[in-house]
């Protein structure tokens, strides 16, 4: 067996660290790039949104390195996320590969269930072996995870523009080849150290912008054009709202979050509506209630949910006097118009908190 998946932030390195740690050979898609782009979107639906196009991309390069199985996440409700394998699986057969693909629903609250449904695709692994393994990649992703948030708010503050970011890519290489807990406990501390030391400019008025939307696109830099660098870069620190770990402890313990998202959501959206619709909505009220500066909401183009949550988000702008911006993501995205587009964002931003003194 030689297993692929799709890129998703560090999904790769932890994916990568469960199942090299059972003893499957794994083949990393290449990081995505235009060519992934163009070729997913060459053999996708005009009208799939796209993380979908980007996905099938990640399975065409992967399966030319020579990967013979794909596992990916499967799901029911609203959001057409519950499809994608299946639809990918049979553009993927159409276009002449010759694979396997493995299914498996999320979680949702029967984390034992799931990791004996996803044990049983590997039948000749010892159990004790597949849960250090799962451990361990799971340590990996709560590490990255803590790096990155640690990242977003200080690089906003770094004395020479592109020094964080170098900083930050070198330890989490360092991360994906380390080898025990205790060697990812000091990658970190090291890392956070040396990031806090390159990162000490005074700001007089210092921003804060939280970014929502939907998880794949606030997870991987290629698709939202790293956004995220683009406002620390700019002087702004950044709350992204969701991560992986968040994911998992929230898909494996009945969605602790989702009484908390309905919560803050009360008068504006109170149920889910498929996708991360819901958290795009109480999150926004959540950060606006924190008083942060402004809000943007990332999507990518057709996504049903996030688009709902776009016309409960403005009126949530309105009430809570909350700048907001929306990114609609799609293969047509041009970074420079988005680039002035933050800028302008950024400014309007300082102006109402200069004036506001």
């Amino acid at each position: 067996m030689k297993i692929t998946y799709p890129h998703m932030g560090s999904l790769n390195m932890i994916l990568k660290t469960m199942f090299e740690g059972i003893g499957v050979e794994v083949i990393e898609p290449p990081p995505t790039t235009n060519k992934t782009l163009s070729l997913g979107v060459r053999n996708s639906h005009e009208f799939a949104c796209l993380p979908f196009k980007i996905n099938v991309g990640n399975f065409i390069e992967a399966l030319d390195k020579g990967a013979d199985t794909i596992i990916m996440l499967g799901g029911i409700g609203p959001c057409r996320f519950g499809y994608y394998g299946h639809v990918q699986k049979e553009i993927l057969k159409d276009l002449g590969y010759n694979f396997n693909m493995i299914i498996i629903d999320p979680p949702h609250g029967r984390l034992i269930d799931f990791l004996k449904e996803l044990s049983s695709y590997f039948p000749n692994v010892d159990g004790k072996t597949a849960l250090k393994s799962f451990l361990f990649a799971v340590k990996k992703m709560l590490a990255a995870d803590k790096l990155e948030k640690f990242l977003l708010k200080h690089r906003a503050h770094e004395d020479r523009r592109g020094i964080t970011t170098k900083i930050y890519e070198e330890y989490m290489k360092k991360l994906d080849k380390a080898q025990n807990g205790k060697e990812v406990d000091k990658i970190v501390a090291d890392a956070m150290k040396k990031i806090k030391e390159n990162a000490n400019v005074y700001r007089k008025v210092q921003l804060r912008v939280a970014l929502v939307g939907e998880i794949y696109m606030l997870l991987e830099p290629f698709t939202n054009m790293d956004v995220s660098k683009a406002l620390n870069e700019l002087g702004v620190e950044v709350t992204k709202t969701e991560y992986l770990s968040d994911y998992l402890i929230n898909s494996a313990f009945k969605l602790p979050q989702r009484l908390e998202f309905k919560k803050n959501g009360k008068g504006y959206l109170e149920r889910d509506i498929g996708g991360h619709g819901l958290n795009t909505v109480a999150n926004t009220i959540k950060y606006a209630k924190l008083n942060y500066d402004g809000v943007i909401h990332i999507l990518p183009f057709t996504c049903t949910p996030e688009i709902v949550a776009q016309g409960i988000i403005a009126k949530i702008s309105r009430d809570y006097n909350i700048p907001v911006m929306s990114l609609v993501y799609d293969e047509n995205t041009g970074q420079a118009g988005y680039q002035t587009r933050l800028e302008a964002f950024v400014d309007l931003l300082y102006r109402r908190r200069v004036n506001a003194v």
